[in-house]
């Protein structure tokens, strides 16, 4: 089994190596738009790293196994056995953490956004306090406020100063919630607008009326819940990419850890 072992391992090892480069430059790529694109990272940041270090480690140990199965290096070896079991420990970690930082921080529903944001659900009702409180409560949103506003999110700079063009918000699907909670005002305050005197002052139609009063050319509302609850989800939606890194990660570390007891370093 020795050879058959080493056959097997080599090509799971490029394919692993392959996948890896793949996913890091996206993620890259990712990460890149942000920062230089919006030049900010205060509130448009990347919350989820564990996939970039997690492809990382396992680009290294591809990396290092093939070369101790090519150069029959022992020292590579070892190294690859240790990184492989240090990745089967960090992917059990993060799927620790998230079967209990997850039954603190969600709720379990899917269309938490669109119920604030389009039923004017109070964000306490969608979102569990733990994860308000760290990424939507006052003292936090003073600064997301700032950086939105600073970016000029919702707003259509000209020439080199322009942030976006007219299909840029479809490069990255991390811009959805942002731009529909931030940018646009619910459809139902098309109605609501007519009669302001019925609107309760923490309705967020109220908030969009005055918004759209007090900047006319730009409608946007950054204290609004229904922003409030985009950061919210826009953090749930890019937790929820780890799930999918992770169980990738899982499988190809098995496996290769499979490979390597059958002998693919014999």
């Amino acid at each position: 089994m020795g050879m058959f072992g080493k056959l097997l391992l080599t090509i799971w090892l490029m394919g692993g190596t392959a996948g890896s480069i793949y996913l890091l430059g996206r993620r890259f790529v990712e990460m890149g738009m942000r920062v230089v694109q919006l030049h900010n990272e205060t509130c448009l940041e990347d919350p989820v790293l564990w996939p970039t270090w997690l492809m990382t480690l396992i680009l290294v140990s591809c990396v290092l196994g093939l070369m101790g199965i090519v150069c029959k290096l022992k020292l590579f070896q070892w190294l690859f056995s240790i990184l492989i079991n240090l990745g089967v420990i960090y992917v059990i970690a993060i799927m620790v953490w998230r079967l209990l930082m997850f039954g603190w921080i969600r709720k379990p529903t899917s269309m938490s956004f669109e119920e604030v944001y389009k039923n004017n659900s109070p964000l306490d009702d969608e979102y569990k306090s733990r994860l308000i409180q760290a990424m939507a409560s006052d003292n936090v949103w003073e600064d997301v406020n700032e950086c939105l506003t600073e970016i000029q999110f919702c707003e259509e700079a000209k020439g080199p100063e322009k942030f976006f063009a007219n299909d840029d918000w479809k490069i990255e699907e991390f811009y959805e919630y942002y731009r529909e909670g931030c940018c646009k005002a619910p459809p139902r305050c098309a109605q609501k607008l007519i009669s302001l005197k019925e609107v309760s002052e923490t309705d967020d139609c109220m908030k969009w009326a005055n918004a759209t009063l007090k900047k006319p050319t730009h409608a946007k509302c950054y204290n609004c819940n229904s922003c409030k609850a985009a950061r919210l989800a826009t953090y749930q939606a890019d937790q929820d990419k780890v799930r999918i890194y992770t169980l990738l990660a899982a499988v190809f570390m098995f496996v290769a850890n499979m490979f390597v007891s059958m002998g693919g370093f014999d």
